[in-house]
């Protein structure tokens, strides 16, 4: 005897954020730690990983909870980094070098507004997902009726995504941690010695 079956996709209330353009608020700054990346034709390598999360306004028409959307950055301002290239579009203008050199505190963009593209795609295992894929400034006569969220809570994935980076960055730190020799036992040098 069979049991009676109906097999249909996805029983996730997850809904991706709508396409177009938002005004978003930015709602947080999540420090992500480090991270494997790895790049064809180069060696892994860590990086320091945050993301940016904004939210809109829209809501999941099942729940009612917010659609908040985020967007992850290696914590860089280098010339060519993508962190730079977006804060640089959302601000409407470039970082000097003393800017750079003091460094651009991240923290400082909860609850600054920006008028936000977001694309919808689709990953390689099917599943539909929406990415910021621009930012930048609110024209002042849009400015007026934004407000601010004050009961914006992280979402338990940033959490676990969190765990997910410590974890892969342990094993990468383990696996290129130098293995012992029996150089390793020699006696540390004296400092008249040193070679320097």
């Amino acid at each position: 005897m069979s049991d009676t079956i109906n097999a249909k996709g996805s029983d996730s209330k997850f809904r991706p954020h709508p396409d177009g353009q938002y005004i978003g608020i930015c709602v947080d700054t999540i420090d992500l730690g480090d991270n494997v990346e790895t790049f064809a034709g180069q060696p892994s390598k860590l990086a320091h990983k945050c993301a940016l999360v904004f939210r809109t306004g829209e809501r999941n028409e099942e729940t009612g909870d917010y659609i908040d959307i985020g967007r992850e950055f290696t914590v860089s301002m280098g010339e060519k980094a993508n962190l730079r290239k977006f804060l640089e579009q959302w601000r409407g203008k470039a970082y000097d070098a003393e800017q750079i050199e003091a460094g651009v505190p991240l923290h400082k963009l909860t609850n600054q507004a920006g008028l936000l593209t977001i694309a919808q795609e689709t990953s390689k295992q099917g599943r539909k997902y929406a990415k910021i894929t621009a930012c930048v400034g609110v024209p002042k006569q849009m400015k007026g009726g934004i407000g601010q969220y004050t009961d914006y809570t992280r979402a338990d994935y940033w959490d676990e995504k969190k765990a997910a980076y410590l974890a892969a960055a342990r094993q990468f730190r383990a696996e290129q941690a130098p293995t012992s020799t029996d150089d390793d036992e020699a006696p540390p040098y004296e400092d008249s010695e040193m070679p320097f």
